[in-house]
């Protein structure tokens, strides 16, 4: 029987998990500008300047290093370009690091991806909800689908080995969690008498 084929050292799939954050925060930075307006997330392909609408090229659209080569400005017509961007890039970049990291310690790599969705999702609502003051069911209702079916391939996230039974809880938890909010609108409605 040959031995499995040596594993990469972890410095080298910290810095894969982080890179491939930040090319995921460029993505959360599409996703953040366009959900709430109703824009579509994929059309056009190309990112494009909210001053100017001009696409922004490959070359110009590197996770951090584009913002920083540019010092926060657009190629083509000179506005700025907000520090969230490059905010946004830097922070997905450290939580899937962070999720890679948990994901090795812990020894179970398959919690890394639903981690970093995880990530990916509340780094959306939080900076859509600064902006708008709301979260787009897309987000939320997506997230909790998304959460059901991570806990039937990844029981280990809830602490479970059995797929059913990580199922269960994760559905436990959408459920208590559905009912507490709920129950915080009900009572906001009837403190500020919008319900009788």
């Amino acid at each position: 029987m040959t031995p499995p084929p040596p594993f990469p050292p972890l410095p080298l799939l910290y810095g894969i998990a982080f890179l491939f954050g930040t090319i995921v925060g460029s993505f959360l930075n599409v996703v953040i500008y366009r959900l709430p307006l109703g824009l579509s997330v994929n059309e056009p392909r190309r990112s494009f300047c909210p001053h100017c609408k001009k696409p922004i090229p490959f070359y110009r659209n590197i996770p951090l290093f584009s913002w920083l080569t540019l010092r926060g400005k657009c190629a083509e017509c000179g506005a700025g370009i907000p520090f969230r961007y490059f905010l946004v890039e830097l922070l997905t970049g450290l939580l899937f690091l962070g999720a890679a990291h948990w994901a090795a310690t812990a020894g179970v790599w398959q919690t890394f991806f639903p981690l970093a969705l995880l990530f990916s999702l509340l780094l959306s609502a939080t900076f859509i909800d600064f902006d708008h003051f709301i979260i787009p069911d897309e987000i939320t209702l997506g997230g909790t689908a998304a959460g059901l079916v991570c806990s039937l391939l990844v029981p280990e996230l809830v602490g479970e080995t059995v797929f059913w039974k990580g199922f269960l809880w994760s559905l436990f938890g959408a459920v208590l969690g559905y009912g507490l909010l709920w129950g915080v609108v009900e009572l906001g409605k009837l403190a500020f008498g919008k319900k009788k």
